[in-house]
């Protein structure tokens, strides 16, 4: 619906769980979405952590310690299937033999990987450093800080130019859950309460662990908050507003980086 009513902003999914569907199903809607779109669509795929998540797997036949090494050939079998052409795959979850979607998305989605369940400064495991590699042409964290980003970025960078891959094709990318309140704690108190109905399965979350999760407080410390985001090497930023009030925050969101711009 968002990609047929619009006609210039880009659409992506942060994040989508490929793990628990069909690779020929992901394959056909993607494509689809794309062709929908106009070539605008920017894919964002990941496994999902917590307890809430390993329940949808349990619900879907799933085996939760799989969504790694699923994704990963899923990609594969993807990325080939938006060919167009005829596909075979011989893998550890899926097999293929002549299949085909019938048509391709505009142009191959860039491919954003995301990071969450981990510290990016402390390294990368094997497993996300090879989807960056093979797949990524973006990186999505959350629960980073500016620092911890630009020192993050820059080893991802040494590891896709070890590849032969040109670091500067990936789009530096990251996503913030935002609150613009003029009372810091209210902000803070109103996406806490989000959380409490989004995440039920987490608990009540700290003033900390809020903290890590965005920016929240007033426009001014907002827009310098991701000036500095910027500024350790962020291009891209997907931003959530955690809140009930969601044009409002929209509104109070483009005052804030209108001013600051």
């Amino acid at each position: 619906a968002v990609a047929t009513a619009t006609d210039a902003i880009g659409l992506g999914t942060a994040v989508y769980l490929p793990p628990l569907r069909d690779p020929v199903h992901v394959a056909h809607l993607t494509a689809t979405l794309d062709q929908l779109s106009g070539g605008r669509f920017r894919f964002g795929i990941g496994v999902g952590i917590g307890p809430d998540v390993e329940a949808e797997y349990a619900n879907l036949g799933v085996p939760f310690e799989e969504r790694g090494p699923r994704l990963s050939e899923l990609l594969e079998v993807v990325t080939a299937l938006w060919s167009g052409e005829a596909v075979d795959f011989n893998g550890r979850f899926c097999e293929l033999e002549d299949a085909s979607i019938g048509f391709g998305p505009v142009g191959k989605p860039p491919i954003y990987i995301p990071t969450a369940a981990f510290d990016p400064t402390e390294g990368f495991p094997g497993p996300i450093r090879d989807r960056l590699v093979e797949h990524g042409d973006g990186w999505l964290p959350i629960n980073v800080s500016p620092a911890g980003y630009e020192t993050s970025l820059s080893a991802i960078r040494g590891f896709l130019e070890e590849a032969g891959r040109d670091p500067a094709a990936l789009d530096p990318a990251i996503y913030l859950d935002v609150v613009i309140d003029e009372d810091e704690d209210a902000a803070i108190e109103q996406a806490r309460d989000f959380y409490d109905r989004y995440y039920p399965a987490w608990g009540r979350l700290s003033d900390e662990e809020v903290l890590a999760k965005g920016v929240f407080g007033p426009p001014a410390e907002v827009a310098a908050r991701l000036e500095e985001y910027a500024e350790a090497g962020v291009e891209t930023m997907a931003v959530r507003f955690t809140t009930p009030q969601q044009r409002e925050q929209l509104r109070r969101f483009d005052e804030a980086v209108a001013v600051d711009s």
